[in-house]
């Protein structure tokens, strides 16, 4: 990208180290190679001008201490000074050569210290534990001065000696990782023991005084890891010059020289080309990270990542302070080496390089290269492998991530972080893909939903500002997301496929039982029954229903959960009316239908209501054991809750009943604003409220109290529509909530009821409505079989009639003339039994002039349809019949026992019966009673 080329070394099939080691024992060390190697890849930071002029002709004369965790160049910037102290000539020059080029006036006339021997040496080996074994060795003349330290007998070279070995030749002493060898010192126990670490700091405090006493003498360099041990101590006591790698400017200062050290060309390469360039990634850093600072800091943010260029800021910071500098790495950790490999795979590719660019499943990206480099144990090797499953799953399921590779990548190496703060944020995993384009925050938040849904070791989702961060362990709440997504493991098929669970139509399940959960509280009956219907509603809606909730069952109003939105045009649903029709056979009036809302999915059919169908299903059956799981099931109960209880908000009644074109029917459609447990109460106290016509009601009350009805006959006509060409269905209100409408019928004076031969009305001294209907309810109450027993009748003919009763066998058909006689006896007290004088023989008589008629309904049908065939033959309700012949088949006797238990206590009919025993023809019995 925009000509950049990495050095030579960095372009072979086999990509060298970049370790800065000042000795090597084949010596291939930085302070063994001539100074060119090292000054061509040197960038002259900060760092490395303060350590040239502490070893200049200007020196203070102090000992000079590098401070830095490993990896920050300590080693880089000792060699420099090592070829200075050797090659001074050869140092200035390039000095001089940075300082024109970069306007640095003290690089330009940079005069270094001269005459000065330097030993260099990593001590971190312990070859040398005795650290004037060093001196004597690399001293031209330490061989004489050994013997004469032999001869004294000392444990430890005084400091005499060693000035006078100095005098005859002065040292720049470079010692790098100085705290880690002298933590490494340990004294032999006894009194002959070699104190190695109590001679040690004897012999550095000689050294360092002599550094500060005499200049001229000895240049004392160590490099060590902090300032809290005992090594950085020694020599503190003397005030040295100390050159912190933690300083403002270290962080900028190391990344020029990583960047110098992999480019021969990057500093020829225009800034402007490469703030264009990275424009787009700029412009979002600042967004995502730097919103909180002022606008004037938006240049310097921008300006931070043309300074990293080819590399994101970062992804420098990330490796240097996150990774590479963490305990578990390694000792061959090589953050250019890292780099070189990442960026011969990706370079060419994107305007910048980030963290998304190591690719977790392309080796080529520099990927094997970075867990060399950071630990031995397979821990992060395990955590790539998963990293890389979990790609894979979001690719075999066919999930749509654009940037699902990018975004794996980088938070895998986000989480390979040894601290807390492993992982990165949702605005850090924004930036990682953002290239040259802008990426929409919406899309992107699509976009990492998916993938943590989709993947079982991502942890930390709980917060939309936490960290995501991959895990060697599942995440529970991701592993319950992932299994609800699959939809392989919920269709209809075996509960076990090679050893996997599955869970074949448990989502479905689910829903249609937190449905009936959240309807049907625990602690109180609902007015009406509530069932939920399954997929196949339609086709076959009880094979899936229990048997105490099919129709045959019903014996109160019934609110059922239409599972699909259906379409509605006048009152008219096609749907409902047919299945009505199909499905239904009796008791249809006593039906409503719950209505999804408009513009909803079908309940079975709606991806997100499954998706959190099964993840609740998961927690609360299915896993529920595993307190992991457990837990988290109120977490993903209350989204299906949430959704189930808005999902229905309206509900249909029959109004219109027409048999023929079931298509036709009309229903009353109406809204409720109730959720979860009220809505049977509301879809009750609405119909009651708004629907149910009391008038409507009154005048057929009124109608079969004129006929003398039994309440249970009044009931058995509301729970049928009647037949569209009669009158509009009656919305019914259950039985007990009926019979109270009756009874306020009676307070008003309306009509009469017979409980158990006692007539029940309004009485004249009742002054309103509410004292007679107290009255009414306290004389007429009743449930059950009893309710179903009380008679109803008009206080007109109530009060002016005596009913006589033939003895049994016959039946007597009163005359007209014997009615109106009757009519006209003076009427009985309310609240008295009605005595029922019997009569004299009954002698049948047949008027003059008068013709029989037969009328035969053309095939078998239910009670209400019946009744229409009266109005077909033009047989009005007050028109006497001789003979009524109702014929059964196929009924046990218990069904009959009940048919007769509801006739009326004045009727008087026969029994006919026809039935089988084995080994006998048909037997007729036929016993005779009082015919009507």
């Amino acid at each position: 990208m925009l000509g950049l080329r990495l050095r030579d070394e960095f372009l072979g099939p086999q990509m060298p180290g970049t370790t800065i080691m000042l000795r090597r024992p084949d010596n291939t060390g930085s302070t063994q190679q001539s100074p060119d190697r090292i000054l061509s890849i040197t960038y002259p930071t900060a760092d490395v001008q303060v350590a040239l002029r502490a070893i200049s002709a200007e020196r203070a004369g102090h000992p000079i201490v590098l401070l830095g965790e490993r990896g920050r160049g300590k080693s880089h910037i000792m060699s420099v000074m090592h070829h200075a102290i050797e090659s001074p000539d050869r140092v200035e020059t390039w000095a001089k050569e940075w300082g024109e080029r970069l306007s640095i006036g003290a690089l330009q006339n940079l005069v270094l210290q001269r005459g000065f021997r330097a030993i260099s040496e990593p001590v971190h080996n312990q070859e040398y534990p005795l650290l004037w074994e060093l001196l004597f060795d690399r001293h031209p003349k330490g061989e004489l001065f050994r013997g004469r330290f032999q001869q004294i007998g000392y444990p430890y070279p005084p400091r005499s000696l060693i000035e006078e070995m100095l005098t005859v030749q002065p040292v720049a002493l470079i010692l790098d990782e100085f705290q880690k060898w002298f933590d490494g010192l340990r004294d032999e126990p006894g009194p002959e023991g070699i104190k190695y670490r109590t001679w040690a700091e004897n012999f550095i405090q000689n050294l360092s005084e002599i550094s500060k006493e005499r200049p001229d003498l000895l240049i004392l360099v160590i490099s060590v890891l902090n300032n809290n041990t005992e090594a950085f101590r020694q020599v503190h006591r003397v005030g040295p010059v100390l050159i912190d790698f933690r300083g403002p400017t270290a962080k900028q200062d190391r990344q020029k020289l990583v960047i110098y050290r992999l480019f021969e060309n990057r500093e020829n390469i225009p800034t402007s080309d490469i703030r264009h360039l990275t424009a787009p990634y700029a412009a979002e850093r600042y967004r995502l990270l730097f919103s909180h600072l002022p606008e004037s800091e938006r240049g310097r943010v921008a300006e931070e990542v043309v300074a990293c260029w080819p590399f994101s800021p970062e992804l420098l910071e990330l490796l240097e302070d996150q990774i590479l500098m963490a305990e578990a790495a390694q000792q061959n950790r090589d953050l250019i080496r890292i780099l070189a490999q990442v960026y011969r795979a990706r370079g060419e590719e994107v305007p910048i390089i980030t963290p998304a660019d190591f690719l977790v499943d392309d080796d080529s990206c520099g990927v094997q290269s970075l867990l060399d480099s950071i630990s031995a144990s397979a821990h992060h090797e395990r955590l790539r492998e998963i990293a890389r499953r979990n790609l894979e799953t979001i690719e075999a399921a066919g999930t749509v991530i654009p940037h699902a590779r990018e975004l794996v990548s980088a938070l895998w190496v986000r989480s390979m972080s040894p601290w807390s703060n492993a992982g990165g944020t949702r605005q850090e995993l924004h930036l990682d893909i953002t290239r040259r384009e802008f990426i929409d925050d919406n899309a992107f938040q699509s976009e990492i939903v998916q993938l943590i849904e989709n993947s079982i070791n991502i942890h930390g989702e709980e917060s939309p500002e936490g960290r995501l961060r991959f895990g060697i362990e599942e995440n529970p709440r991701s592993r319950v997301r992932a299994t609800a997504r699959n939809d392989r493991f919920w269709q209809p098929g075996p509960a076990s496929v090679a050893g996997q669970v599955r869970y074949p139509g448990k989502d479905i399940e689910h829903i249609r039982n937190t449905l009936r959960h959240i309807l049907v509280p625990a602690d109180r009956e609902p007015p009406s029954r509530v069932i939920v219907l399954g997929p196949d509603w339609v086709n076959n809606p009880w094979s899936d229903i229990d048997e105490t909730d099919r129709p045959g069952h019903w014996e109160r109003p019934v609110l059922i959960l239409v599972p699909d939105p259906l379409q509605i045009s006048e009152g008219r649903i096609q749907e409902l009316g047919v299945w009505l029709a199909r499905h239904v056979s009796s008791r249809r009036n006593t039906v409503r239908f719950l209505l999804p809302e408009l513009g909803s999915k079908g309940l079975y059919r709606d991806a997100e209501l499954l998706f959190c169908a099964r993840c609740s299903y998961l927690t609360s059956i299915a896993w529920k054991n595993d307190p992991k799981y457990r837990a988290l099931k109120d977490e993903f109960d209350k989204p299906l809750r949430e959704a189930l209880k808005k999902r229905f908000d309206r509900f249909a009644i029959l109004k219109s009943w027409d048999y023929r074109n079931p298509e036709q029917c009309i229903f009353e459609v109406e809204r409720i604003n109730a959720q979860g447990e009220q809505i049977p109460s509301a879809v009750e106290k609405r119909i009651t409220e708004d629907l149910f016509d009391p008038e409507a009601f009154q005048e057929l009350l009124m109608q079969r109290a004129g006929e003398s009805f039994l309440v249970g006959k009044l009931l058995d006509e509301l729970v049928e529509p009647p037949p569209a060409e009669t009158r509009e269905a009656i919305p019914y209100l259950g039985d007990t909530r009926i019979y109270e409408e009756i009874l306020k019928a009676v307070a008003r004076g309306k009509l009469v009821v017979n409980v158990g031969g006692t007539w029940v009305g309004r009485l004249p001294e009742h002054v309103d409505d509410g004292e007679a209907l107290r009255y009414v309810r306290s004389k007429a109450f009743r449930s059950g079989l009893e309710m179903r027993e009380v008679q109803l009748g008009l206080p007109s003919s109530v009060g002016g009639v005596t009913v006589t009763a033939p003895p049994a066998g016959t039946a007597t058909i009163p005359s007209a003339q014997e009615t109106s006689v009757l009519r006209e006896t003076a009427p009985v007290s309310f609240g008295r039994a009605i005595q029922l004088p019997v009569g004299g023989p009954a002698v049948e008589t047949e008027p003059s002039g008068v013709q029989k008629k037969t009328c035969l309904a053309e095939e078998p049908n239910t009670g209400i349809n019946l009744c229409g065939y009266f109005e077909k033959w033009r047989l009005s309700a007050e028109h006497t019949l001789d003979k009524v012949k109702l014929e059964f088949q196929g009924l046990t006797v218990q069904q009959v026992k009940q048919i007769l238990q509801r006739l009326p206590s004045f009727v008087r009919a026969s029994l006919e019966v026809t039935y089988r025993e084995e080994g006998k023809d048909d037997d007729r019995l036929s016993l005779g009673g009082d015919n009507f």
